[in-house]
Parts: structure tokens; sequence; C-alpha cells
């Protein structure tokens, strides 16, 4: 599955989504933003093997022209992909590693199983916090890009604070 990174204006309410999440829009909209990892793919695996459950996640991202991947397992899908983004993100900007998914929760409006589902995620790194949201139908993509975004949220911010005088 491959990370929607075109993104409508928009992309989830501006009154009520966080400032992380907003930030990270307003960067998006900038033609001169780089943004510092680019997801090529991920995936979860959700699978009973030998009479237990297993739930794998796989993530590729590219950083600085060079792809690199982290896989992980979880405790759900979510779990699993947070901690294979995180082990492959730490390589590159080792100060993530005291950043924690602290919750995680996601609901789903509107009937039926399409209904759209709205994911947020709250971070911190022991100094401050900060929470993202997204919305898609797909309850794994909508998680997915609010870590995503919590992630490149922390990066941008910090790698900024290291290049002020």
């Amino acid at each position: 599955m491959t990370e929607q990174r075109g993104r409508s204006p928009s992309f989830f309410d501006e009154v009520t989504a966080p400032q992380a999440s907003q930030d990270v829009a307003h960067w998006h909209n900038d033609p001169h933003y780089l943004p510092p990892f680019r997801v090529v793919r991920w995936r979860v695996v959700d699978e009973v093997w030998e009479g237990h459950s297993a739930i794998d996640a796989v993530v590729e991202v590219e950083i600085a022209g060079t792809r690199d991947f982290g896989a992980a397992p979880g405790v759900g899908g979510v779990h699993a992909l947070d901690l294979a983004l995180r082990r492959v993100l730490v390589k590159h900007f080792p100060f993530l590693e005291s950043v924690r998914v602290t919750e995680s929760y996601t609901h789903r409006g509107g009937e039926g199983t399409a209904a759209e589902v709205v994911s947020i995620q709250k971070f911190t790194d022991g100094r401050q916090q900060w929470s993202t949201m997204r919305k898609s139908r797909d309850l794994l993509a909508s998680a997915w890009l609010a870590l995503v975004d919590g992630y490149e949220w922390i990066i941008v911010n910090s790698l900024r604070k290291k290049t002020l005088p």
C-alpha cells in the first residue's frame, strides 16, 4: 500500500485538527518544502501461525535519496507499523529514540464498514507532547498517516531548532 501524499486542502477539519497535523499540511502545501523522509511502501501482515496470532509490519522509506526499511512485530497493526517506522527512522534521526506514541485511537463515523475513520495519535519525547489526526476509509491507513505526520512533525521541528543560531 502506498502513502497518499497528494493531500487535498481539507484532509481534516482544520477547526478540530491538532496543531501538528495543521503544521504538516501547511508544509506540504509549500512547493519548496522537502520532507525529511518519503514513504515508499508499507504493509501489515496479520496471520495465524502455529496456532498464535502474528502481526508484523514492513516499512520502506527514502531518506536523502537512499531507501531503507524497517520491520517489526506488534500487538496490533498500528503498533507494528509504529515500531517498524521508528526502527528505520531512528537509524537516520537518532533523537527519535525518546519519541513514543502515548495514545492511539480511532473513531468510525457514518454507517456500515465503509464509513470514514478518524485516527488520532498522541506523541511525546519526554519534554513535549503533540498530536496528529488523519481520516481515511481504511482504519490502518488513517492510523498510518497520523503516525507519519507525527514523526515528520518532530523531525522537522528538531532539525529547525538545531539550525537556529
